[in-house]
């Protein structure tokens, strides 16, 4: 994931998602091992019975620092509506992120 960014970064997951991986069972064993790496970031949520889906895209909103990384493509449906939020995704058996959106390039809008 680094090589793909060409920087350092923070692998992050919140308590939603652990979740939802844990209530997916055995089909996800192996999402939920990777997620469970001490090398991730663990975010608590303190909300109750959010989906996760809806949990990751009011954080972005709120907080535009992060890069979502996803494979489902209706969450990436809906992060591509926020502006400022890049998406990460498995392609091919590689790492591909989309640019941001044409209209966050060059800084913020000028009135």
């Amino acid at each position: 994931m680094m090589d793909c960014l060409y920087a350092e970064c923070k692998p992050c997951i919140t308590d939603c998602v652990m979740a939802e991986l844990e209530k997916l069972g055995q089909k996800y064993r192996v999402a939920l091992k990777v997620a469970k790496d001490p090398r991730f970031e663990h975010i608590p949520c303190m909300h109750k019975g959010t989906y996760a889906d809806d949990c990751i895209c009011q954080r972005v909103q709120q907080h535009k620092c992060y890069i979502v990384a996803t494979c489902d493509r209706d969450l990436r449906r809906r992060i591509r509506k926020i502006p400022g939020v890049p998406i990460m995704y498995i392609q091919s058996h590689r790492y591909s992120i989309e640019r941001l959106p044409e209209a966050t390039i060059g800084g913020a809008p000028r009135n």
